[in-house]
């Protein structure tokens, strides 16, 4: 039996919640010798939707100061005074830490059980009735509006739930699913937006696989499958409200992104991207603009990655191209480098969001020239 089960099973008032376990009505005893309930917070190690081994041997605890039945802190507990907010509505106020002899807990049930122990005996002894295994009555709600397919316990390991709320509700484009754009998707992927739109209108073939995150399967290369399609099934594994658009994208084709938050624009060397952001700008949309030019200097490869991010508030000047090559024209493209274009426009859109701090002066454009292993920030 999983330990969440277990727990439920056995009366205590647990749940997951955005990737946190939560034990809820812990009685404990304050400084003024009263009893009163509070909860317990550790983050969930998880192995799909169930628990595994707890990374270490503390967690939070929401409500005053815990004490003995005198009203003397629980000193050999308390870790410190530590109020945050983990993710928005679960807030807490102190950090537990009580080490085992082992040296961490087996399980969940182990660790939930002896905290709640070490803080309700004190409580039993001025309410001999004061229990965790409150058996509560409750609809088990399910995951309909959570934007993975399995929660994710990356974030709260991490410690940046609250951070990463700032995503949700955002619906996301990305233009172009090739290399880079595939890399791209497998970023935001992992960000708790609401949607994420694909448009290409190309099939994905052997060239693309070799440029494109995680592995391809022979026979889905043989069925030469709609890029956005391809990309929407696979990552419809892990991330919830992913739409394919099995078309190419043309000015007039921005129309259907009316209410979007973000435009990714990943496009290829024929695409019309002179109409396109034109369209995007009369649109008032926000979106960054990647580029790649690499060339065969005879010693090795060299080029640059470039990543341009236009606002209503600070248009960025993109280039285009045009009938004479330029430096991004040339279409030599290398897998790593795909990915470390994707990666630095994820996080400039980071950056842009909040999420990352921003101590630069103001940039709309960056390149990375490859020989010289630089980014240069062109200021706005």
């Amino acid at each position: 039996m999983d330990d969440l089960e277990r727990l439920l099973d056995q009366g205590y008032d647990v749940d997951l919640q955005g990737g946190y376990l939560v034990v809820r009505q812990v009685p404990y005893v304050t400084s003024a010798k009263a009893v009163e309930r509070g909860l317990l917070i550790m983050p969930a190690a998880l192995a799909g939707d169930q628990l595994t081994t707890p990374p270490d041997h503390t967690t939070h605890f929401a409500g005053s100061e815990p004490c003995d039945a005198h009203g003397q802190p629980l000193t050999k507990v308390i870790n410190g005074q530590n109020p945050q907010e983990l993710m928005p509505g679960l807030r807490t106020d102190y950090y537990f830490s009580a080490k085992p002899a082992a040296g961490n807990y087996g399980s969940y049930f182990e660790k939930v059980t002896t905290y709640v122990e070490l803080l309700s005996r004190w409580a039993r002894q001025i309410d001999p009735h004061a229990t965790a295994q409150t058996y509560p009555t409750r609809v088990v709600d399910g995951l309909e509006d959570y934007p993975f397919e399995y929660r994710d316990s990356a974030s709260s390991r991490a410690g940046v739930t609250a951070l990463s709320s700032r995503f949700g509700g955002m619906k996301i484009a990305i233009v172009g699913m090739g290399g880079t754009g595939s890399h791209i998707l497998d970023l935001v992927a992992k960000v708790p937006v609401a949607e994420i739109h694909l448009f290409d209108g190309d099939v994905f073939v052997n060239h693309n696989a070799f440029r494109a995150p995680g592995a391809a399967h022979l026979k889905d290369l043989q069925e030469q499958p709609n890029k956005a399609e391809y990309w929407a099934s696979r990552y419809a594994h892990m991330k919830r409200g992913i739409t394919p658009h099995p078309t190419y994208f043309e000015p007039a084709t921005v129309t259907d992104l009316t209410g979007f938050d973000f435009v990714f624009l990943a496009l290829d060397d024929g695409s019309d991207r002179a109409g396109i952001v034109a369209a995007l700008e009369e649109a008032h949309l926000s979106f960054i603009d990647v580029g790649m030019g690499v060339t065969n200097a005879g010693s090795g490869l060299t080029g640059m990655l470039r990543v341009s991010t236009s606002t209503p508030s600070s248009r960025a000047d993109i280039p285009t191209g045009g009938t004479a090559p330029d430096e991004y024209g040339q279409n030599i493209q290398i897998g790593d480098l795909n990915a470390l274009n994707a990666a630095l426009a994820v996080v400039q859109w980071k950056r842009h969001l909040g999420f990352y701090a921003d101590m630069t002066s103001p940039t709309s454009t960056f390149v990375y020239p490859i020989s010289d292993n630089v980014i240069t920030g062109v200021t706005a």
